[in-house]
């Protein structure tokens, strides 16, 4: 087996509460979530070598990229953005309601968007994939 090394983060550990729990310095926590976010990086293995808990160091790496807006795989590893599909423009007209009085309802984030009448599978799954990812 081979074995990669591994430079640690200096000054991780600033001290201890009274509950025994770890106090983190803020620089060297980005830095550590930086050097995470590299190509190829092992996210269990950096916690590891820096004796801390993978679910935890984690945590800190979705919260830098939720903050930051950074797209990661589960892995904690940077992805390409989502790709966007392209939008054809529609001359506005009345909807009418089939009359059945059928629809499709998709609610995300606070917004609801309502489909009358028949809807193809492929490009819909497109339209809804591309919202998720930007809920």
């Amino acid at each position: 087996m081979t074995e990669r090394s591994v430079d640690l983060v200096p000054n991780l550990v600033r001290g201890h509460r009274s509950n025994g729990r770890c106090k983190y310095d803020a620089a060297a926590k980005q830095e550590l979530v930086l050097r995470c976010l590299q190509p190829g990086v092992s996210l269990a293995g950096m916690a590891l070598a820096h004796g801390l808990n993978a679910n935890l160091l984690r945590k800190w790496v979705v919260m830098y990229a939720r903050r930051n807006r950074i797209a990661t795989t589960i892995d904690g590893r940077r992805r390409a953005p989502p790709v966007l599909l392209p939008v054809k423009a529609v001359p506005e007209r009345p909807v009418s309601e089939p009359a059945t009085g059928s629809y499709l309802e998709i609610a995300v984030s606070g917004a609801k968007i309502r489909i009358y009448g028949r809807v193809d599978a492929a490009p819909l799954r497109g339209v809804i994939d591309c919202l998720v990812r930007r809920a």
